[in-house]
Order: C-alpha cells, then sequence, then structure tokens
C-alpha cells in the first residue's frame, strides 16, 4: 500500500480511499453514455499531517444526466454515479465509460486506452465502489457530510 493511503487510514479516513487496484480487478465497462454533469460533490479533503503526503485526487460524487446510451443497460435521464478525480468536470456534454459496482451505483472509469477497453461480459463482478462506507454508513450519509463541508 502506497504511503499516502497508509498515512490517510492512520487519520481515520478510510471510506475517503479510492479502491485499490488488485489482480482480480478488470478494467471492463458496462455503459457507454453520453451525459452532462449536473452535481458534482468531492467527498471530504483527505487530510494527513505527514509531509510526504500529496494529495492530487480523491472520491467525488457525481451526477450525470444521460442524455444518450451508446452501449450497455442505462436509463436516460440523471444517474448517480463516483469517480476518483481532482476537480470538477467542465459542464458540456462528454463521453463517460461506466463500471457497476458493488454498492448499487456506477464507477466513471479513467486512465485507459479506448481502443483497448473492452465492454464487461455477463456475469462479471461489479467492481468495488470508489468510496467504501464504513460500518452504520451509508453512500448517501458520506454525501451529505459532503455536501455539508463544501457549502
Amino acid at each position: 500500500m502506497r504511503l499516502a493511503q497508509l498515512a490517510l487510514l492512520a487519520s481515520g479516513c478510510a471510506a475517503c480511499l479510492p479502491a485499490v487496484a488488485s489482480a482480480a480487478d478488470i478494467q471492463c465497462y458496462d455503459a457507454k453514455v453520453r451525459a452532462k454533469p449536473l452535481a458534482q460533490v468531492p467527498t471530504a479533503f483527505p487530510q494527513s499531517d505527514g509531509p510526504d503526503v500529496i494529495i492530487m485526487s480523491w472520491p467525488w460524487f457525481v451526477d450525470l444526466d444521460v442524455r444518450r446510451v451508446i452501449e450497455g443497460d442505462v436509463e436516460k435521464g440523471r444517474l448517480e454515479t463516483l469517480v476518483v478525480q481532482h476537480t470538477y468536470y467542465v459542464k458540456k456534454t462528454l463521453t463517460f465509460y461506466l463500471r457497476r459496482n458493488s454498492a448499487g451505483t456506477f464507477n466513471i472509469l479513467r486512465y485507459f486506452d479506448e481502443d483497448q477497453i473492452e465492454r464487461c461480459q455477463p456475469g462479471t463482478e461489479p467492481a468495488r465502489p470508489y468510496v467504501r462506507p464504513g460500518p452504520g454508513q451509508t453512500l448517501d450519509d458520506i454525501r451529505r457530510e459532503a455536501e455539508a463541508e463544501w457549502e
């Protein structure tokens, strides 16, 4: 585990960590959509007293207005997603690759070669969500806390 992640875990911010990729994770997408970001809520900014910790990106809640489904089984309209990013998306319609996650939402994929990534095969296990609630906590709880912090 990287030094920054260890520092964040020590500071009690386990829910703020993006999922660490493992050999079991499959890089594929469940849906490809044209959508416009509506709401973009960063989770609590990870804190660390470590002098060697630089936070470049962390999990965000992003609500998309899905205008066109290019591939996959996603409804048009508002869709709640999770993403790891540094700052807001430009508020214009973009193409997003979505990966179903085990929290019942979607992760927005990033850092992949569009020519190399394929659609997930039927029966592919959902990915781990970029935001993982702690005991007795839900994604909605984390989002409400984030919204209150960033008002």
